[in-house]
């Protein structure tokens, strides 16, 4: 699973660089896989789309805005070039389970 290629991926990256890239493949398919999610959500939840499509808008902006200000932090160090990408992969997880959670997953 994505996870085991992402795990092996930092596992054998030896620079900044490469631990960088690791995160920015892992966000590409963290993010398709939220969009897979909240297309579901919009069907199985018809009813308060407009809803989670705000609450997502306002997530973006959120996870945009901290991950920024995570980078910043660092602003003095190669380590900003890790955490930023890393920050953006584990939010777009953690967002990922809630609308799985909250509006995919049978109740």
């Amino acid at each position: 699973a994505t996870d085991d290629v992402y795990s092996a991926c930092l596992e054998s990256a030896k620079t900044t660089l490469s631990i960088t890239d690791c995160h920015i493949v892992e966000l590409k398919s963290v993010e398709r896989t939220l969009n897979d999610t909240l297309n579901n959500a919009y069907r199985e939840s018809s009813w308060i789309e407009n809803e989670i499509r705000q609450s997502q808008e306002a997530w973006v902006q959120y996870r945009d805005t901290h991950c920024s200000a995570i980078y910043s932090y660092y602003e003095n160090g190669t380590m900003r070039l890790i955490a930023h990408p890393s920050c953006m992969v584990e939010l777009t997880k953690q967002r990922q389970e809630e609308i799985y959670t909250n509006f995919v997953k049978s109740y």
